[in-house]
Parts: C-alpha cells; structure tokens; sequence
C-alpha cells in the first residue's frame, strides 16, 4: 500500500477548526517550539482562529488523504524597511505524518511563497531540536545568532537558534 500524496495549499477562514485542532496540539505536544501557549489558545474560539488565517501570515496546510498533518507560515515585514524580510512560524508536522518528507514540502512550499515577496526568510529553532535543525540547514538556512533563555516553561529555560536564508543571493 502507497502512501497518499500530500498536497500543500494556504489554509482560510473554512480551515479554522481543523486548524484550530492541529495548532493546539502542537502547543500541547511541543510547547518549547512555540513562543503561544496551550492554556492561551485552548479557550479562544474557532472564528479566531478562521480571522487569523484570514489575515496576518499565510498560513500553508499540509494535507494527506484530506487530512491536516502539518502547518508553517509566513509573516511579512510590516512598512517599508522591513517588508523585504519574512518570518517562518509555526512550522508543525503531526506524528503521523514525520520522517515522510511533509516537513520538506512545506518548507519548499514556504519559501517558494517569500520568494515572491521578499529577500530575506528567517525563523528560530528551539536548540537541541536535531532534525528541525538539519531540515533547515538543507534548504540552505544559515545560523545567524542564539536567543539565550527565548522561552520559560515550567520553570525550565529554552533557547533559540536565530537562522536565515537569503532570498536574494539565489537570484543572482
């Protein structure tokens, strides 16, 4: 038996429960990737997650067989001297769908989208998350700093790795 192929699309308002679904079990399974929290999110309605996609990011959905198995956006630059750079966030591949090459799709997908818009694509990685890590390397994301104690859970600090792909030395 084969696999169903995944098919890569921007979620809208019409998304917002299977959205809402994924994005909160994200924060529960993984709360050290996301600077949002479960107890902030659990009790917002499914329209707020609907306007969220509506605007702000763009927000990609990963879908196999019609179901949602992994999520990253794509917030822009706001005014005109930071509209060149965009911002990975809330990269998140569901355990069932891990090591099938949905969080590649979704990373091309991404950066196939800033490539439109911007010269410059950033993101931050909890350190220690290995594979994050080398999944971004191969697209050709380059660490630029660490964030030191970027997220307190528990008592427990976390930091970040800060990475960048420049956008604009690929089309040169």
């Amino acid at each position: 038996m084969t696999a169903s192929p995944i098919e890569i699309r921007r979620l809208t308002g019409p998304d917002a429960a299977i959205y809402r679904e994924v994005r909160l079990e994200a924060l529960l399974t993984s709360p050290e990737a996301f600077a949002s929290a479960f107890e902030t999110e659990c009790v917002r309605p499914v329209g707020w997650f609907a306007e969220r996609l509506d605007g702000g990011a763009v927000m990609l959905g990963a879908f196999r067989g019609g179901e949602l198995v992994g999520t990253v956006g794509l917030l822009v630059g706001d005014g005109p001297k930071r509209r060149h750079k965009g911002m990975l966030v809330g990269m998140y591949v569901r355990a069932v769908a891990r090591r099938a090459g949905v969080g590649r799709l979704l990373l091309e997908a991404a950066l196939a989208l800033a490539a439109l818009s911007v010269e410059l694509v950033q993101l931050s990685v909890v350190k220690g998350n290995v594979s994050a890590i080398r999944l971004y390397e191969r697209a050709g994301f380059v660490e630029y700093g660490l964030e030191k104690r970027a997220l307190k859970i528990d008592g427990r600090y976390y930091d970040d790795i800060l990475m960048a792909k420049d956008l604009a030395d690929a089309k040169r």
